[in-house]
Order: C-alpha cells, then sequence, then structure tokens
C-alpha cells in the first residue's frame, strides 16, 4: 500500500512538471525531481506526456538510418550555408554515422558544399600527415595536430595504420618519449662537456640512469664526447671527504648519546646496518645519523628507519640531522619516529622516559 502510495506521488510530481515544462526532457526531470520517468511509466516518456496531455516537444520513435538522412537533407536544403556543427545542433542527429564528411552530405542533398575552400578530403589529409611522420618519426598526434591543423583520427583508424601507409617503423608512445629524453640529454652534453649526472638530471627534469641503459656513460659515449674521467677523480676526492666528514658526525652523535644509556654502533638487521641502537630504562630505541649539508631529510630515510624499527623490534626511532624538516614527527602504526637536530639531543632521554612527547 505504502508503495502506491509513493509510485502515485511520483507519478504526480512528473505530470505536474510536464504540464508546467512542455518542452521538458529525460534528462531534465532526472535532474529536477530525482525520478527515474521508465520506472513509473511502463512506456516511457512518451506515456508520460500522453496522460499529461501535453503534445510532444518531438518524437519518441527510434527514426531509422533513412529517417535520419532525409532529416539533414531537408535540413540543408533550407540552410545551404550551414556548417556541420549547425547541422547537428539543429537536427540533434549526428549525420556522420551515414555521412562520412559534410560535404558528402550536401552532395546527397544536391547542394553545392559552400566550404569548399577549407575542405581537405581525406586522401588529401592522410598525404600530408604521412609527409610529417617520415620527415619526424618521433611526432606525436599532439604535434601532427599543431604543425597540420588535422586530427590523425580524421585520416587514420590510429598512429599504428598511419605509420604503416607512411613505411615507418612504428614507434610506440613510451618508446618516443624515451628517445626524445635521450636526445634532449645528448643535446645538452654536447653544450656542457663536463656535465654532471647531477646537473643533467636537473636540466633535462630526468634520470638519466633510467633513461639509458648504461646510464651517464652510455649518454656521453652517444654524445659522441669522452667521459670526463679526470672530474670522477676529483669527485672520488670528494666523496672520501664528504665519508670522513659522515663519520666524524656520527662519531659526535654516538659520544653524546652515551650519557644517557648503552650504545651498541652499526647493528646488521635484515634489512640493513642500524647506525646506532640506544639501550635505556629496559628501552630499546634506533638512532639514525644523517650529514645532509644541502638537502632535507626525505620520506625515504623515515621508510628505512621504520623497517630497522621493525627488524629490532623497537616501537622508537630518532633520526638526527643538521636541519630538520617542518615536520619533525611521524607516528606509523605502532611506531613513533622523532627527528632532531644535533642541539637536540638533550631531548632524546626525556622522549624515552615520556616526559616530553
Amino acid at each position: 500500500m505504502k508503495k502506491e502510495i509513493k509510485q502515485n506521488k511520483k507519478r504526480n510530481e512528473i505530470l505536474d512538471f510536464i504540464k508546467k515544462n512542455p518542452k521538458t526532457t529525460y534528462k531534465e526531470i532526472r535532474k529536477e525531481l530525482k525520478i527515474h520517468p521508465e520506472r513509473i511509466f511502463k512506456n516511457g516518456l512518451k506515456q508520460a506526456f500522453e496522460e499529461a496531455e501535453v503534445k510532444f516537444p518531438r518524437t519518441f520513435e527510434i527514426k531509422t538510418i533513412e529517417q535520419k538522412k532525409k532529416i539533414i537533407i531537408d535540413y540543408i536544403k533550407k540552410n545551404p550555408l550551414a556548417g556541420g556543427q549547425a547541422i547537428k545542433k539543429d537536427t540533434k542527429i549526428n549525420f556522420h554515422e551515414f555521412f562520412s564528411t559534410s560535404k558528402e552530405a550536401f552532395e546527397a542533398a544536391k547542394i553545392k558544399y559552400p566550404h569548399e575552400k577549407n575542405y581537405i578530403d581525406k586522401k588529401e589529409k592522410k598525404k600530408i600527415i604521412i609527409k610529417e611522420i617520415i620527415k619526424n618519426p618521433l611526432i606525436s598526434t599532439k604535434e601532427i595536430l599543431q604543425k597540420t591543423k588535422i586530427a590523425l583520427h580524421s585520416a587514420f583508424k590510429n598512429m599504428e595504420e598511419a605509420y604503416e601507409e607512411a613505411g615507418v617503423e612504428y614507434i610506440k608512445k613510451h618508446e618516443k618519449r624515451n628517445i626524445k629524453k635521450q636526445n634532449q640529454i645528448i643535446t645538452y652534453i654536447k653544450k656542457n662537456k663536463l656535465a654532471t649526472q647531477r646537473e643533467i638530471n636537473k636540466s633535462c627534469k630526468t634520470h638519466v640512469q633510467g633513461i639509458f641503459n648504461r646510464g651517464i656513460f652510455e649518454a656521453y659515449e652517444k654524445a659522441g664526447i669522452d667521459f670526463p674521467f679526470k672530474r670522477l677523480k676529483l669527485y672520488g676526492v670528494g666523496l672520501k671527504e664528504i665519508r670522513k666528514r659522515a663519520k666524524n658526525f656520527e662519531d659526535e652523535i654516538s659520544l653524546n648519546l652515551s650519557g644517557y644509556g648503552n650504545i651498541t654502533r652499526f647493528l646488521k638487521t635484515k634489512r640493513g646496518v642500524a647506525d646506532i641502537i640506544l639501550e635505556r630504562k629496559g628501552e630499546r630505541v634506533v638512532v639514525e645519523v644523517k650529514d645532509y649539508q644541502n638537502k632535507e631529510i626525505s620520506y625515504s630515510q623515515i621508510k628505512q628507519l621504520i623497517k630497522y624499527l621493525e627488524d629490532c623490534n623497537c616501537k622508537l626511532g630518532f633520526l638526527v640531522c643538521h636541519t630538520k624538516p617542518k615536520r619533525d614527527r611521524f607516528l606509523i602504526g605502532e611506531t613513533k619516529i622523532v627527528v632532531l637536530e644535533k642541539t637536540e639531543l638533550n631531548k632524546v632521554p626525556k622522549i624515552i622516559d615520556g616526559s616530553v612527547g
């Protein structure tokens, strides 16, 4: 009984809406009333208009292709200067279902095509696109459109078909991107013969080690430039100095922490080596030390510390650095990580003992 009352209420709402809006559509009814007409009226919207005693704003019967063709032809005869968009908009028919081009529709209506000057047939479009592909096999569909003002899909089924007709070996989209990046890197190396991997990555917004199989060495080789091994030796000397500085920093932090409990250095875990294990009042915590001078701590260092905490069965970890990031507390599952600068080491015992959060 309740269901019938509800159905009748919805029926009346639709009928009233149709009477007030005689040119309404199914979409509009759905939007305004939030009701599906076909669930209320067995024969759909046509039945609703009949019951509302409102003249149909259009036919509800599905038109045959021949009927649609006649509507298009009649429209063109009445509007001999109309463009394709106007025809679609005014007739509500996508005539490309049965006429491949606007020109073909005008020919069927025996009306001279008014846009002949701007018209390029499919055969001519193919020629233009093929010419661009032969000239530049790395060209994209977007670049074809920009250069020729022709959409590839108006002439070919897909890019692969276009390459086949051009007699050019098909290059997949991701391969094109890779080759373009390689060319960009090679050009950069030619202009900057002492470029480092970091400089290349930054300038070309890429990762040279992922673009070339043998990384920067292959990039230099393809650029026809001898790799600057002399610079690499100097870099090696720099690395030794960096390692020495990092070791001194670790030693300093370790010495300071030893005042708060027992220290174990370089503990091997299942997934790496933890810098420091600090034991205090029965609690074990993992401490990682990062001697970064020109960059901040990233989430990858946090993830690595989480692995050490899991391997050592610890719930609290510290990451000590020179300059800590804006976010210096991480709660992940049952684990907690605190990032500290070396001047804040006095917070370690307070955090372990629970007097500081």
